[in-house]
């Protein structure tokens, strides 16, 4: 459960430091990083195992490609930003305390928190993978990347590149085999409500006070 006493932590802990990268660019996955990042920086897209589930992006920045993936998976949806470290995140989004101790908790990992962004009253959704391939993808590129499940509308999320339609392969750029390791989305939760208000139930289990 989120409470009132941890919302008073925000003055008592500091952001912890970003966790290190530790995948090399060598081999067949510094190859498939590479031609990844090439793809991302024209504005393509890129379909890839995180943490949680096979993963469908592009430039965060990038309006075209975001377009192009909405049209694929026929959503009107606004998607969640994956990030790799925490100057990203205070680019990106207010944090309110009880949002500063999630992210304490439970980043990197499979939550996704929904936050005040720092443009306007727009809400933004935001996540750090607990995922070297993901996160070096990210730094490679130099800017956060979209990250939504890699699935048609009304479809299970896969976990395995074999699980992937074929379709929606042929309808991206390219694709990063691999495993996710915890095999279940992200857990979802809107930290701009007192209390905060869980969206989804998913690897990251939460309470809020009706649960």
């Amino acid at each position: 459960m989120v409470t009132q006493e941890e919302s008073k932590l925000t003055g008592e802990v500091k952001m912890p430091k970003t966790p290190p990268v530790i995948l090399t660019s060598s081999g067949a996955r510094g190859k498939d990083l590479k031609k990844a990042v090439e793809v991302l920086r024209r504005g393509g897209i890129v379909i890839f195992p995180t943490d949680t589930v096979y993963g469908i992006g592009c430039r965060f920045d990038s309006e075209t490609a975001i377009q192009r993936i909405k049209n694929i998976k026929k959503s009107h949806q606004d998607f969640p930003i994956l990030i790799s470290d925490f100057k990203q995140l205070h680019q990106l989004a207010q944090l309110a305390p009880t949002a500063l101790y999630l992210v304490q908790k439970y980043w990197p990992g499979a939550l996704t928190l929904v936050l005040k962004s720092k443009r306007g009253n727009e809400k933004i959704a935001l996540r750090m993978p607990d995922s070297d391939l993901v996160r070096t993808l990210i730094n490679t590129l130099g800017a956060p990347i979209i990250g939504t499940s890699a699935n048609f509308h009304g479809q299970k999320a896969s976990t395995k590149y074999a699980q992937l339609d074929k379709k929606l392969i042929d309808m991206t750029d390219y694709v990063i085999r691999g495993e996710c390791k915890l095999g279940k989305e992200s857990t979802v939760v809107d930290a701009t409500t007192i209390p905060v208000k869980i969206l989804r139930q998913g690897a990251v289990r939460i309470y809020d006070n009706q649960n």
